[in-house]
């Protein structure tokens, strides 16, 4: 199929950038838009143009595919932590975002391996993501000095977090009642939205294993709060080196 440099395609090459399950690894069209977007200036013009149009953000173009992101909080396509029904309060909320900081850090504990577009991350586990978070909550609570330079909701949310059990006797699903829960969580609402991929399912969530996608690599790269994420990526270097019980 030949790809035009016209309107429709540079709105499906948007479109295709949105569906989680799409890749030009295994699109043809996809790939050859792509190629077109790279080649032909005028066609990378209406690309953009669309995006803006639609509230989006283009953060990256490669091989691998477009990466767009919502342009803003209020625009059509951003997610936001109230979507996600089981948190009930802000505090649950706000540790839910951590949570989603830590599997984040566990994925790219150094910066160096953020920014290496040939680092393949191996898959991580949800107990290590676990016990990043509980290594998250301490350092936040033991420098209170930072509090001045974090959002205030981030205070709720390590508080919450450092009051939680690490599991829920008898818990039917993954809730934010437990520390275990909290990261199920952050892990299913990452892999809904192309961030994860499940690698290995268990019947104990904390035994399953993720490996990050290129979309996640990028997301982190443009968009995360830099001096949070520092503390995430500490954390979860330290976790790493705990010797094994």
């Amino acid at each position: 199929m030949n790809i035009e440099p016209n309107t429709v395609n540079a709105a499906r090459l948007v479109y295709k950038a949105m569906q989680v399950g799409e890749s030009p690894l295994n699109d043809g069209d996809y790939r050859r838009m792509l190629s077109l977007y790279r080649a032909d200036e005028k066609f990378a013009e209406q690309v953009n143009d669309i995006c803006t149009g639609m509230e989006l953000t283009l953060l990256d173009v490669s091989e691998r595919g477009l990466v767009v992101a919502p342009a803003s909080a209020n625009s059509r396509f951003a997610l936001k932590l109230g979507d996600i029904r089981v948190t009930k309060s802000p505090e649950q909320r706000a540790a839910l975002a951590l949570a989603h900081l830590a599997v984040s850090a566990v994925c790219f504990p150094t910066t160096d391996q953020l920014d290496d577009d040939t680092y393949s991350s191996p898959p991580v586990a949800a107990s290590a993501c676990r016990d990043t978070l509980m290594s998250i909550a301490r350092r936040l609570k033991e420098s209170e000095s930072l509090s001045d330079e974090l959002p205030k909701e981030v205070v709720a949310g390590y508080t919450y977090i450092n009051s939680l059990p690490v599991v829920t006797p008898d818990a039917q699903r993954a809730s934010p009642n437990s520390l275990t829960g909290l990261v199920t969580l952050a892990l299913q609402s990452m892999r809904t939205y192309g961030l994860l991929r499940l690698d290995r399912a268990s019947e104990e969530d904390e035994d399953s294993a993720y490996t990050p996608t290129y979309r996640l690599r990028v997301q982190l790269r443009e968009l995360t709060l830099k001096k949070l994420y520092a503390i995430a990526q500490a954390a979860a270097v330290n976790e790493g080196q705990k010797p094994d019980l």
